[in-house]
């Protein structure tokens, strides 16, 4: 074998050996790459796994409560699926959340010509401002839950929600709670607690309040029947020139003992006189039982009294105080709302002027003509001066 021969033998080994050397290193590149692929997609599948365990995790804990689970896939969802944002929002949003309340409101106005989204907006704008204080909102939502205006029903939370308004002070919630108290449909209905309900919202000067009071007293309504104090609750409101409540204190005192229809024309003329139509048949017929003298003496007393009505400057139980004295009659003022007042600012009845309108009422009760005169409807007032009432001085009837 030549030299040349082993040379070439040794070159071609060589060269098999860097091929099988640069194979080997190819194939063991490519285990490695297969190797790392593999753990790549292990890794991916370990954190595909994890996380789906991880949102069902979450997806457990925000259906079952859990706060921040609930807000976070409500932000996550809100990116992609406003849909999906507003479920979870309106969930954290039941919670009392105000996170939740301000995510449903901020979709809706993304979404202006949806009415539906826009109810519910409403409503959870009345929640957000109930959370901040603002009881007249507690109560409106309160209405909402019951009534399911923008959002599910929930009439227990709408009941709550409301007493708690009714509790801080708001009348329009005490008034609710009052009538919630007499509804034939409230299985736990107290007509004690409508009392207690109606007389916070009278205290407040709610005039509903006192007319339902008012009302409860003189029908035995959770409270025994009690004329005065009936009176006294109507009669206070219709202090503040409420035509109604002059003709729920007319009609309370409509065939009362001697004096009765006189005090009832009285209210009857100011509340028709104020625009309160139902009073002015009722206002005729009492005049009819009157006669005409007497209704003519009562308007002219009860004019001066429109002027001041009208001025809007009665002191606060003034005309209470004066159709007390005037008909010695016992409408109760309660200690605790009795106010020390300047004598100028009370409205002044004389012995001379009860005595004139009595004695005028009694000679009608026993003259044959005054009889017939009562069987027609009487609305005299035309002739009567409406001059401004003095404090200062006592009220006199006109001479007739």
């Amino acid at each position: 074998m030549s030299t040349m021969g082993i040379a070439i033998g040794a070159t071609a080994l060589s060269l098999l050996l860097v091929f099988i050397w640069l194979m080997s290193l190819s194939l063991r590149k490519q285990r490695i790459e297969e190797e790392r692929k593999a753990r790549e997609v292990a890794y991916r599948k370990a954190i595909e796994k994890a996380r789906k365990q991880e949102k069902q995790e979450r997806l457990f804990k925000a259906e079952t409560g859990h706060l921040p689970s609930i807000l976070f896939l409500a932000k996550e969802a809100e990116r992609t699926n406003l849909k999906e944002a507003l479920y979870w929002y309106e969930k954290a949003a039941q919670l009392d959340d105000m996170n939740g309340m301000y995510g449903i409101v901020r979709i809706s106005m993304r979404k202006r010509e949806d009415l539906i989204l826009k109810e519910q907006a409403n409503f959870w704008q009345l929640a957000i401002a109930g959370l901040e204080g603002d009881l007249n909102a507690k109560f409106e939502m309160g209405k909402a839950l019951i009534f399911g205006r923008g959002t599910t029903k929930n009439i227990p939370k709408g009941y709550s929600l409301i007493e708690e308004s009714a509790s801080a002070g708001n009348p329009e919630a005490m008034i609710f709670m009052g009538d919630w108290n007499v509804d034939k449909t409230n299985p736990e209905a107290s007509a004690e607690a409508s009392v207690k309900w109606y007389k916070g919202a009278a205290d407040k000067g709610k005039i509903e309040g006192s007319l339902k009071l008012g009302a409860s007293y003189l029908n035995g309504v959770g409270v025994p029947k009690n004329h005065g104090m009936a009176c006294y609750w109507l009669e206070s409101a219709a202090e503040k020139s409420h035509s109604e409540a002059m003709c729920r204190a007319g009609e309370a005192w409509r065939d009362q003992g001697e004096h009765g229809n006189a005090i009832s024309y009285i209210w009857l003329f100011m509340a028709a006189h104020f625009g309160y139509e139902p009073a002015r048949p009722i206002r005729d017929i009492v005049g009819s039982n009157l006669g005409v003298d007497s209704v003519v003496g009562l308007q002219s007393l009860t004019k001066p009294l429109i002027a001041k009505l009208t001025q809007k400057s009665v002191a606060k139980h003034s005309i209470i105080r004066a159709l007390n004295k005037l008909y010695k009659r016992g409408v109760p003022i309660p200690k605790k709302v009795v106010e020390v007042e300047d004598d100028s600012d009370e409205i002044q009845v004389d012995t001379q002027q009860q005595e004139s309108l009595q004695q005028e009422q009694s000679l009608n009760d026993g003259d044959p003509k005054a009889g017939e005169q009562a069987k027609a409807p009487v609305a005299v007032e035309t002739s009567i001066p409406t001059t401004a009432l003095d404090f200062s001085q006592p009220l006199k009837p006109p001479k007739l």
